[in-house]
């Protein structure tokens, strides 16, 4: 290839070269740089108030089961439930012994087993007793009726002169000695009296006995832990071999049919809250599911916060959840204090704020315009315009681009 040829060549890539830059050059400098806009336009918006952290999911009905007062200490030798566990009212969760306590109960019904024993044999000996009794009484008493009637016709015989004086004599002495068998027989009341006296010492005794019976069982029924409403096991702090005192807290049991979330509002916002008001609920584990809720309750106190200076807890009751809620489970909490009706609004997200004054970006004639404004009611989402914007103005979104600023020449990205 001649040199004349190879700088024909050499000259026609640069000029190709030079015409490319030329190109971008130009481009640019005409299309800008590429934004989002959001065209302002009315409609309805809700003022929210958030929460300041996650709610938590809880249950109406909760409980800390601890051995009863009165026990010193109990050595529990049987758990049978474990975290997360469902349970029914009335169910045996953990059991207790003391050996000393179990050393009383059978000593006690050892006792009672001994004056029971008594009882019977004195029964029986009343039995016997009071048949003797009535017996010797019955045959001595007609023993005595014959010898009165004797003795009557005794006299009567010595009157008339047909009977004798010791023959009168010895019919007075047969009566002398009925009436002294009478007298003894009835010794055997005294006897049966004894024993109605045994009876009732060994019935006080046996009264005794099962008192303390039932004293010692319902202090070893103390020491056995039962579910007192049916719910979830969502804590437990007993092993099987730990001794417990009174108040120890063994379980924590909550009812999953009647749930709550509690949420913390800032204090500065807690005089816009009130009970009835709706919420939207956003729980960690849907992701992108919003559940519908109201306000049950406000606390009337003002707590200290991990998160903030100050909070009011609130209690918010789901509505209708589409999907279940467990104990424990997270949610973002926003309280719906307000609503207006065709509010010119706009993106929050594209409001910026420097030197106390806010403002938003649009897009005239190709470029970046600085619009000043005055905000109303908002959320995280949506934010009205009092005053700066008109409805139809596209407001930039995409405020991520670099070097964004009045004038700049930008081109609006379609989607």
């Amino acid at each position: 290839m001649t040199a004349r040829r190879r700088f024909f060549w050499w000259l026609l890539a640069a000029a190709a070269a030079a015409a490319c830059a030329f190109g971008v050059i130009r481009y640019r400098g005409v299309s800008g740089t590429p934004v989002d806009v959001f065209t302002a336009f009315r409609g309805p918006i809700e003022e929210i108030v958030t929460a300041v952290s996650a709610g938590t999911v809880r249950s109406d009905r909760e409980a800390v089961l601890s051995p009863e007062a009165g026990i010193m200490g109990v050595r529990f030798v049987e758990v049978r439930v474990v975290d997360g566990q469902g349970v029914r009212k009335g169910e045996l969760l953990a059991r207790g012994v003391d050996p000393e306590l179990i050393r009383e109960t059978e000593a006690a019904q050892s006792d009672a087993r001994t004056a029971e024993a008594a009882l019977r044999q004195a029964e029986a000996r009343r039995e016997e007793s009071l048949l003797r009794y009535r017996a010797d009484l019955a045959r001595t008493e007609n023993a005595l009726k014959q010898a009165v009637s004797e003795q009557r016709r005794a006299e009567a015989l010595q009157r008339d002169g047909y009977l004798s004086l010791s023959e009168k004599e010895s019919v007075d002495t047969r009566l002398s000695d009925a009436r002294e068998a009478v007298r003894l027989s009835g010794s055997g009341a005294s006897a049966v009296l004894a024993i109605e006296r045994e009876i009732e010492a060994q019935s006080n005794r046996i009264a005794a006995a099962r008192s303390r019976i039932e004293l010692l069982v319902e202090r070893q029924r103390k020491m056995s832990i039962v579910a007192p409403f049916s719910g979830i096991i969502t804590k437990k702090s007993i092993e099987i071999g730990e001794t417990k005192l009174a108040g120890s807290p063994l379980f924590s049991l909550a009812d999953p049919s009647s749930i709550y979330i509690e949420a913390q509002i800032d204090e500065s916002e807690s005089s816009r809250i009130r009970v009835g008001q709706n919420c939207h609920l956003m729980p960690d584990a849907y992701q992108g599911k919003i559940f519908e809720g109201r306000i049950s309750e406000v606390k009337q106190v003002v707590e200290v916060s991990k998160d903030v200076s100050r909070a009011n807890v609130i209690h918010v009751i789901p509505v209708s959840p589409p999907l279940p809620l467990r104990l424990g489970m997270s949610a973002d909490v926003e309280v719906v204090v307000g609503r207006k009706e065709s509010v010119l609004q706009i993106p929050s997200s594209a409001i910026m704020e420097r030197d106390g004054k806010k403002f938003a970006y649009t897009v005239s004639g190709g470029k970046i315009v600085r619009r000043d404004v005055t905000t109303g009611a908002g959320n995280w989402d949506r934010t009205e315009i009092l005053t700066g914007l008109t409805e139809g103005e596209p407001v930039v979104t995409s405020l991520e681009q670099k070097d964004l600023a009045p004038g700049v020449r930008v081109v609006v990205r379609k989607h």
